[in-house]
């Protein structure tokens, strides 16, 4: 595990992990760092009978712990971050770290959003099994996704639906890395009782990521002018990246709110799981945040 809150990591990471913890993604590709697991669960924008009309505007900071620099890699970071917090809602459309989100045929069982995700960068140098490899770009992806409510809608604090994507990924060059898509399965449920004078969520879901031959060979291929004794060659394929399941509580009263999450990544089952790359097929993390709206 490295250093809590190393500086050197933190400066060169900010501003997109500051971004990914404004974006939200129902999904996180396996071969994704867990940033977006955090994403989530920053999102407090439809977990709470509070959510009030129109705009709605915050600040709040972020702890996201024992979070690895890819999905695969045994090698860890710890972060805390300043986050902004955005919500519109109406009727018809909400705008939240969710992305965009609109009724879809004047449904109240199907929803259509915009779906937004990413990966933070990775230095190789500071990376034992990428030593000697070029770094990874910050990556960013972005596409539809349709959800259905078999019970509840997309504004409700009850509910449990299923979210079907597929997302555009794009290097910070802007080299596009296809399509990746993460089925969801998610159920939420607010507490019917206040505790200490507010009112509790609770969620949790499980998930299966697809990527592609380009997405996969990104970050877990080895061409062979990088192989070493101890790195073989490796052309990663496509296709099955392994499941999610996470969990979490928010807690809401009044401006303020807490937020607490626990994910679990499994990719030994991924068709790049035998990449010399991946030095761990499972991962446990977590992280807390705090939110004070004005």
């Amino acid at each position: 595990m490295n250093n809590l809150f190393r500086s050197h990591d933190l400066f060169s990471r900010w501003p997109f992990l500051c971004l990914l913890a404004f974006m939200q993604t129902g999904a996180v590709k396996a071969d994704l760092a867990a940033t977006c697991d955090v994403a989530q669960q920053l999102d407090c924008s439809n977990a709470l009978n509070e959510v009030q009309s129109g705009w709605q505007f915050g600040v709040g900071v972020a702890t996201a712990l024992q979070i690895p620099e890819y999905i695969g890699s045994d090698e860890s970071h710890n972060y805390l971050l300043p986050v902004p917090y955005i919500t519109y809602n109406s009727p018809n459309l909400k705008v939240s770290q969710s992305g965009i989100t609109g009724k879809l045929f004047n449904s109240d069982r199907w929803f259509l959003s915009l779906s937004l995700s990413g990966a933070i960068p990775v230095d190789s140098d500071d990376n034992k099994a990428r030593s000697g490899m070029n770094d990874l770009e910050a990556v960013f992806e972005y596409g539809p996704s349709l959800k259905y409510f078999f019970s509840g809608n997309d504004e409700s604090t009850d509910a449990v639906y299923f979210d079907f994507n597929f997302r555009e990924a794009r290097r910070l060059s802007l080299k596009s890395l296809d399509i990746s898509s993460s089925p969801a399965f998610i159920a939420r449920q607010r507490l019917a009782k206040k505790y200490w004078q507010g009112n509790v969520s609770v969620f949790g879901q499980v998930r299966w990521e697809f990527v592609s031959d380009s997405y996969a060979n990104y970050f877990y291929g080895v061409e062979q002018k990088y192989q070493t004794s101890e790195r073989d060659s490796f052309d990663a394929k496509g296709g099955y990246a392994g499941f999610r399941l996470s969990s979490g509580a928010r807690w809401q009263r009044g401006k303020h709110i807490w937020s607490i999450f626990f994910a679990y990544a499994d990719i030994s089952s991924a068709s790049y799981a035998k990449s010399p790359l991946v030095k761990t097929d499972t991962h446990l993390y977590g992280g807390s945040a705090y939110f004070w709206l004005f």
